[in-house]
């Protein structure tokens, strides 16, 4: 029995000895996989981050892209080509010694856009409009600068919801001119549900009452959003002097005065009960773009000029270059592989 015992005995241990072994064996394996496949997804996000920056720094239409990062102790490589709105863009995500690859083809797309149909849309009604001076509207179709004719694609100078605005529109005076220079259409857009979008997006924010001087907003490559809010209360207002020059989309509420040699290069919303965008005697104003007055009954366009005129020129150049902000476009997917 003794001798049994002791058999026995060494047989579970070396039985337990190998089973332990075993267990070590599959704790490290297990160990293993888990650090390979952390670093494995780690690798794989910074390929998909990668992804992310590159698209961002398009947005932000920055001159270079970068083609290359770091994170967290891991790295990134990118590759980026384009053809009109088409972006090809291979990233690399690399960390420990896993690395993950990804291949996209993406399309830029545009957001929806209030599409102008005339120099100045008017969707409030009735409408409160003068024009004095030597201001001026056109719906003829000029060029993204105001310097040319294009030919083509001529609007009228003011739209308005019904013929008695229209009436009113007439009977103000001044130079109007378009095919023809004033016309019903109820087609035009009401910009209203396009704003908050714009508001929260905006790039150059004035929410208080108060003169400003020179201001340079965006640029012909790059347009920005511009916010004026100077509320419903017009003895409160916004007014800009100096050389203000704007590209993109500006969104006006409240009492705003344009003088001076101020330019703007896109699509201007009035917004608000009580809003009035004057475009004062002194200086040369001018949109280059459309106008389009939001459906809030109240709203009113004063437009006035002396020397080189005030005026508002339909361009559709101008509004397609505003629509391709890059904050307001998004990317639809067309090849993706990892």
């Amino acid at each position: 029995m003794g001798r049994m015992s002791l058999f026995l005995v060494l047989g579970l241990s070396l039985a337990f000895g190998i089973i332990g072994f075993s267990m070590r064996g599959t704790t490290n394996y297990l160990v293993e996989a888990q650090t390979g496949y952390s670093k494995y997804i780690f690798a794989r996000n910074l390929a998909r981050t990668a992804i992310h920056t590159t698209l961002r720094a398009y947005d932000r239409s920055l001159p270079t892209i970068p083609t290359s990062g770091s994170f967290s102790g891991g790295s990134y490589v990118v590759q980026h080509s384009e053809i009109g709105d088409t972006l090809w863009i291979t990233s690399t995500g690399m960390y420990a010694d896993s690395t993950y690859t990804m291949k996209t083809k993406l399309l830029r797309t545009t957001k929806p856009f209030p599409q102008v149909s005339a120099a100045i849309g008017i969707r409030a009604t009735p409408v409160k409009f003068s024009i004095s001076g030597q201001a001026e509207v056109d719906g003829h179709n000029w060029d993204s600068t105001g310097t040319n004719l294009v030919g083509y694609g001529n609007v009228p100078g003011v739209a308005t919801m019904k013929g008695s605005d229209s009436v009113t529109v007439t009977k103000a005076g001044g130079d109007i001119d378009g095919v023809p220079p004033v016309k019903v259409d109820t087609s035009t857009i009401d910009p209203l549900p396009f704003l908050d979008e714009y508001k929260l997006n905006a790039d150059y924010v004035y929410n208080m009452s108060g003169v400003y001087n020179s201001a340079s907003w965006g640029s012909s490559s790059n347009p920005a959003i511009v916010y004026c809010n100077a509320g419903d209360d017009t003895s409160f207002s916004i007014k800009f002097t100096g050389n203000v020059v704007g590209y993109g989309i500006l969104v006006v509420k409240g009492n705003v005065q344009f003088n001076g040699n101020f330019s703007f290069y896109g699509l201007v919303v009035v917004d608000g009960f009580n809003t009035m965008v004057q475009f004062g005697a002194a200086g040369t104003p001018q949109v280059v773009g459309g106008v389009i007055v939001a459906g809030n009954a109240g709203a009113s366009v004063m437009l006035k000029g002396t020397g080189s005129e005030a005026k508002i020129k339909y361009s559709s150049d101008a509004l397609d270059k505003a629509r391709r902000i890059g904050k307001l476009r998004y990317y639809s997917i067309i090849e993706w592989y990892e």
